[in-house]
């Protein structure tokens, strides 16, 4: 625990070092109670794993701790129009930890670096950017008492309309660090061996850093029923209640009770109908109450193809997804398409904010264990010199439900020293029902964004590789909004140094167009030692 803890603190103070006191905001509250929450069940799994017996394989758990130096110069430090370039170096100390573990009372994984970055021949002042990403499940009474939760922070643009930037070390007005925590406990067991249940709670906040738009609380609970047994037929019933409030005293509710029946016509093949009765508030004014039924299929002939599809009828607007991955030796073909409720800020389909969370669902069907996933993503994006905080597919701050239809087409070339990836995503945010909408959807109602990537990568040499990307974020509104292109292409060279010192030498150039155009070139040099 101390060991954590200490370093945790190194951390802090290294960054700190780079910003002018006067720059620096303090983390708001629930920031600071997540991470000192994240690194005490860290430290405190480590313990308890130490004094278990018998002892755990040693790759059961990790812990990898690692500093990052980077120097760039960029030619428009502040994404101005032509004629007000502002050029600048940028220095950026980035301390990291990666925690993960597959056995024990506490099992997951767990990422968070500190960006310390400062500024120079310029006025703009130092600050300190935070990301996480943690996908955590804690057994607190064997097989039966379990809590899940999930917790990330990263950067969003505040509006669809407005300055979007490639990177988050260059920090705009339209860019705002946004935190998300999500705790669930839940009790599982039987009944008479004939009835599994299980009874859970749900808590999640929002919280966007300098912005009370995004902001929500929620809070629920659910509990279900299935029947135990052998047989193709199976039936199940869920009662669910979910409140979401927002800063403004607005707040939205939903209840509902559904039956379900599943049958799994042989190994390939299941079906599924769900009926039942739902109250909400979704569309403003006062609740409805209505009913609620759809159906579901999957198909999976192989380890290497799967097709799922689901229908649900609901009274604030029908929701579907239907999603087709397909595997071969050296490729992964992934087709989707979705339309849901959105309660919260608009992202991409799945929650898509960043390059990471593009290729975790990207290889979802590769390696469905997610610790495993995590490492397999990073070491991915590694090779193709992405940064795992960039921005992926837009998304921006929103408050209130919004319908979000999303597609998603994403292809990956494995060669034997190279590989190809691209990724194409569409994602239409629009009102529900008479809501007014906040932030985005207050002056359009409705938001269409696009992304397109390519990204190729090719290993020179056991320890060195050239990576080059190709990426473009189109976002169109109605009449009443203005239309915005972002077009990047990046190209990087990648080698090992040594066994745990990595470095990375790139440049990019970036067109943005839109309410207020740029254009920005920069150079980058990266150095990595990991612990």
């Amino acid at each position: 625990m101390a060991t954590v803890t200490g370093m945790a603190t190194a951390m802090a103070m290294a960054a700190m070092s780079l910003a002018s006191p006067e720059s620096l905001r303090p983390l708001p509250a629930p920031t600071l109670t997540l991470l000192a929450s994240l690194m005490m069940a860290m430290g405190s799994a480590a313990v308890r794993a130490q004094e278990a017996e018998p002892a755990a394989p040693a790759q059961a758990q990790s812990l990898q701790t690692r500093v990052g130096l980077s120097q760039s110069w960029t030619d428009n430090l502040r994404l101005s129009p032509s004629g007000s370039k502002d050029a600048a170096m940028v220095t950026t100390v980035t301390p990291g930890v990666t925690w993960s573990s597959r056995a024990g009372w506490l099992q997951g994984s767990l990422d968070y670096a500190l960006n310390g970055v400062a500024y120079v021949k310029t006025t703009q002042g130092s600050q300190l950017q935070n990301s996480l990403s943690a996908n955590l499940k804690a057994e607190l009474l064997r097989s039966h008492l379990f809590v899940d939760s999930q917790a990330s922070i990263g950067r969003q643009s505040q509006s669809a309309f407005g300055v979007q930037s490639t990177t988050p070390l260059i920090n705009t007005a339209n860019s705002q660090e946004v935190a998300n925590l999500t705790v669930s406990p839940y009790l599982v067991g039987s009944l008479a061996g004939r009835v599994s249940y299980e009874l859970r709670g749900s808590l999640a906040r929002v919280d966007a850093r300098g912005s009370t738009l995004g902001d929500s609380r929620t809070h629920g609970g659910t509990l279900r029923l299935s029947s135990l047994g052998g047989g193709p037929l199976s039936l199940s019933g869920l009662l669910s209640t979910q409140q979401v409030s927002y800063p403004d005293g607005r707040a939205n509710q939903n209840d509902s009770l559904t039956l379900n029946a599943s049958y799994r016509l042989d190994a390939d093949w299941n079906f599924s109908l769900t009926g039942g009765r739902e109250r909400n508030d979704y569309q403003g004014g006062s609740a409805i109450t209505g009913s609620t039924y759809g159906g579901s299929l999957s198909w999976t002939p192989s380890a290497r193809t799967s097709l799922a599809a689901d229908w649900r009828r609901h009274s604030y607007g029908d929701s579907h997804s239907l999603t087709l991955q397909q595997r071969w030796s050296r490729t992964v073909l992934v087709l989707s398409d979705t339309t849901n409720l959105n309660l919260g800020n608009s992202g991409g389909s799945g929650g898509i904010r960043t390059v990471y969370d593009q290729f975790y669902l990207l290889f979802a069907s590769l390696e469905p264990d997610p610790i495993k996933r995590d490492a397999l993503v990073r070491s991915y994006l590694q090779q193709l010199g992405l940064s795992p905080d960039a921005p992926a597919a837009g998304g921006f701050l929103n408050a209130g439900p919004s319908r979000l239809h999303s597609q998603q087409l994403s292809l990956t070339l494995q060669g034997v020293r190279g590989s190809l990836t691209f990724v194409a995503m569409r994602n239409l945010t629009s009102r529900v029902g008479s809501n007014a909408g906040q932030g985005d959807l207050a002056q359009s109602s409705l938001v269409e964004q696009r992304s397109y990537s390519l990204s190729a990568a090719h290993r020179l040499t056991p320890e060195a590789s050239l990576s080059l990307s190709l990426a473009r974020q189109e976002t169109d509104g109605d009449a009443n909004a203005p239309s915005t292109q972002l077009t990047t292409y990046s190209l990087s060279f990648n080698t090992r140094l040594a066994p745990r010192l990595s470095c990375q030498l790139g440049g990019r150039h970036s067109r943005f167009d839109g309410s207020s155009p740029y254009v920005e070139n920069a150079l980058f040099a990266n150095l990595t030692q990991q612990f």
